[in-house]
């Protein structure tokens, strides 16, 4: 069992001070930093100035028992903060830096920003930085530490919140939230209304924009927006200002995605321009405060230039006119219909497949493409979909059968997967769900896990108070479909035919089948139905609307189905004995929903 000592001196990673837990909680100064922590190669040596305490702890990789006791230490109330604010200033060093970057002494002063020496690695190595500090000065979360001769970073802690909360105004009511990419455009913008009556509260994202889009996020990276959700939601307008590039571009897009594209805006910088702190530069406050005014709605909604347009469609001509979505893990498939964002409708007669095609595609897009999927399933318990889902993952069934079953390690590796890719929208409170609750849990899914796919299943199982059916299905595909441009959601919308035509058992239905099929029909990007064809129970996916061909286009692909798994997949080139026949064990791969 290693002491408290040991794993406060264990959690320094640079020469530093902190409390002695040894010593700190029965001396008069309490708060006074004894502890003297220095790195000597793979050690850290430590000497406590009060109580004399003295040691090394090595540095090799600790053992799982020994991590264990480190995160228990860090979770421990009352432990030592090991974030040290330098005693140290360099006042004219720091003021000719931020001169040079026209940020008034004030500004930097009123965010906190610090100077010491720190060490940067072989290349660099020891050099005088200035420090963003996260948090208060007096609690700090961490220092983001950067070199005034250079642009190489190092962290005190880990930065995980938006950079500059403690400058906010108490009262956000009207007030637009500026976002840049980094801390010293944070500071440039805030220097640009220092002097002005408008106001305008800023903060910057802790880890700079992505370098390539984050297909399979867990929410990591983004977790500062979901901190300062409360904030977020509160905001009535957010203005993104990244830098003008592609990194810059990227991260805007995550944002507004997660955020909600209808209360985003954004600021045009120039390539020459590009970013807060070099407007201020070679323009001055003025021209910066009028060009973060000037921001623009993110497309959502509106009338707007062909410009506005112009990396999406330069998008579609560098992937050869096509824009195609994610694949659906199906090669047959793939030629009929992608996944993209939009409005997917789903029908088709009871027990011929819709809710076990959707979960295989949902499966399917999680392994290739990292998707993370929301799913309200009103008819299906969480527990079965859950098992389904895990034999899908693994491809063996989860109940004894003719075919082994998976093991309680296969079991717990697919529940590790499916907590990593599904979040389940539930009414464990018995109320009946209404589309208000499921926009409202999607948003929090999206914003802590990255949602991007969402499946409500069926949409007749909604509570619905409008006194006109075709009126209210009318309003509430245009709330999905408005929700799902606003957060860039796939959204697979399962509806009952309400009307079974005379021809139902030996062709797929349309959007013509369904309650209101006006509106099914009207405003859905893609209408998707599935059949079991004939006697021989052969799964068909039928494509019967496309608003954009390039996502997907008219036409029907057969499908093969196993039972036991309850996974689709291409057909196999040799003959395949669809009949159900009177012995399911003989018929293995018929369709059984």
């Amino acid at each position: 069992m290693i002491d408290d000592l040991e794993l406060a001196v264990m959690n320094c990673f640079q020469d530093t001070r902190i409390l002695c837990p040894a010593c700190s909680g029965s001396r008069k100064k309490s708060k006074e930093k004894t502890l003297s922590v220095k790195i000597d190669g793979p050690d850290k040596i430590y000497h406590c100035f009060h109580c004399e305490a003295a040691g090394k702890v090595s540095t090799k990789p600790p053992t799982a028992s020994l991590r264990d006791e480190l995160e228990e230490f860090l979770k421990a109330p009352g432990q030592p903060n090991v974030i040290e604010m330098p005693s140290a200033t360099h006042d004219r060093e720091l003021r000719e830096f931020m001169g040079s970057r026209k940020i008034s002494e004030a500004t930097y002063r009123k965010y906190g920003v610090v100077t010491d020496i720190r060490w940067f690695g072989k290349k660099q190595g020891e050099a005088l930085a200035m420090g963003f500090v996260y948090g208060s000065s007096e609690e700090p979360s961490a220092v983001k530490w950067r070199s005034l001769k250079g642009k190489a970073f190092t962290q005190s802690g880990a930065a995980q919140t938006f950079y500059g909360l403690e400058n906010l105004p108490e009262d956000m009511t009207d007030v637009p939230l500026v976002i840049c990419e980094g801390e010293i455009d944070c500071l440039s913008v805030a220097q640009a209304f220092a002097d002005s009556d408008t106001k305008m509260a800023v903060v910057s994202v802790p880890n700079g924009a992505p370098a390539k889009h984050i297909r399979n996020d867990d929410g990591t990276k983004f977790n500062y927006l979901w901190e300062a959700r409360e904030l977020l939601e509160s905001c009535s307008k957010i203005i993104l200002a990244t830098d003008h590039d592609g990194p810059g571009d990227i991260l805007k897009q995550e944002i507004g995605r997660r955020v909600g594209l209808g209360k985003c805006w954004e600021v045009k910088f120039t390539t020459e321009l590009k970013d807060a702190n070099a407007v201020l530069c070679a323009e001055g406050p003025g021209r910066l405060k009028e060009i973060i005014e000037a921001a623009t709605p993110m497309p959502l909604a509106g009338v707007y230039r062909a410009s506005d347009y112009s990396d999406e469609v330069q998008e579609l001509y560098e992937a050869g006119g096509t824009g195609k979505g994610l694949s659906t893990g199906f090669d047959s498939l793939d030629d009929l219909i992608t996944i993209a964002p939009g409005l997917y409708v789903v029908t088709g007669m009871p027990g011929h497949g819709k809710s076990t095609w959707i979960s295989a595609l949902a499966v399917n897009t999680a392994k290739l493409h990292g998707m993370r999927w929301a799913i309200c399933s009103m008819e299906t318990p969480v527990k079965i979909f859950v098992l389904k889902l895990a034999s899908l993952y693994n491809g063996k069934p989860f109940f004894e059968g003719p075919t082994e079953r998976m093991s309680k390690d296969e079991l717990r590796t697919a529940m590790q997967w499916i907590d990593e890719h599904f979040v389940f929208l539930e009414n464990l409170d018995g109320e009946v769900a209404t589309l208000q609750s499921i926009i409202d849990r999607t948003k929090s899914a999206i914003l802590r896990k990255s949602v991007s796919g969402l499946v409500i299943d069926p949409y007749n199982c909604l509570e619905s108070k409008h006194e006109s059916e075709h009126l209210g299905i009318s309003e509430m595909l245009s709330r999905i479909t408005s929700f799902s441009a606003a957060h860039q959601l796939s959204t697979f919308l399962v509806a009952h035919p309400t009307k079974q035509p005379y021809d139902a058992k030996s062709k797929p239905l349309d959007g013509n089948a369904i309650s209101g099929s006006h509106s099914f029909n009207s405003k859905a990007d893609v209408g998707i139905s599935l059949f079991l064809e004939g006697n021989d129970n052969q799964p068909i996916v039928n494509i019967w609307k496309s608003r954009f061909h390039w996502i997907a286009k008219r036409g029907q692909q057969k499908l093969q189905y196993h039972v036991a798994t309850g996974r689709f997949s291409d057909l196999e080139e040799e003959d395949f004995d669809w009949s159900l026949g009177d012995d399911m064990s003989e018929k293995p791969n018929a369709f059984k929903p």
